[in-house]
């Protein structure tokens, strides 16, 4: 395996951003955090890292990764003795990426229920990845409530990525019942380990000195 490039995460505190600052803690890779305030992304310079104008943005030596899975999918592979993706070509692998695509379709769901677009409508429901959202979230709830961990039977970047979604889903959000007993469970056993809190107090210290 060639070595890990530097890297340099660009981000701004409480955003998706977080979520590949709470891996890279898991991981301990060595990283240069560029904390941005919200109107920096709308600026030529960071423009020119990412034109989207989002977060995060990761460069690895001379090329930038955007999109939060791909950044914490790219992180644990190159980490491999942290554990955090299972074994290439194995079924679990597999799984890794069934449940990250999927975790795509959440965010659909979640974003057409916050704005109330109808998705009952028989077209739109065949049409659309999701179904319904109380299909997608069915599907995901059934899931955790037979298992401790998206995959493998151990802690990944996907628990850490579906923490800090249904986190956001249901506190920030509020389109998920944050008192539901698996989620809720599910979101406070993967919260609890000390790289989210380091990463909330990183979070907080970065929003403090950016005046935010």
């Amino acid at each position: 395996m060639m070595p890990t490039p530097e890297l340099t995460l660009y981000t701004t505190p409480f955003s998706r951003g977080t979520y590949a600052v709470w891996m890279l803690k898991e991981c301990a890779a060595p990283c240069n955090i560029v904390a941005l305030s919200s109107a920096k992304l709308h600026e030529a310079d960071y423009l020119a890292v990412n034109p989207l104008g989002k977060v995060p943005a990761l460069k690895a030596g001379g090329t930038i990764l955007t999109e939060t899975i791909a950044i914490i999918t790219y992180l644990a592979e190159q980490f491999p003795e942290k554990n955090l993706i299972p074994a290439a070509g194995s079924i679990e692998r597999g799984e890794y990426y069934r449940w990250l695509c999927f975790s795509i379709q959440l965010e659909y769901a979640c974003m057409d229920k916050f704005f109330d677009r109808p998705s009952d409508h028989p077209r739109f429901h065949s049409g659309i990845g999701y179904g319904s959202f109380e299909e997608a979230f069915g599907v995901l709830r059934k899931h955790l409530s037979e298992h401790d961990y998206i995959v493998g039977g151990r802690f990944s970047a996907l628990d850490l990525y579906y923490a800090a979604l249904l986190l956001h889903f249901s506190r920030n959000m509020q389109v998920l019942d944050a008192a539901d007993p698996i989620f809720s469970a599910y979101i406070e056993r993967h919260t609890a380990r000390p790289a989210f809190a380091e990463t909330m107090a990183w979070a907080q210290q970065a929003a403090a000195e950016l005046g935010e």
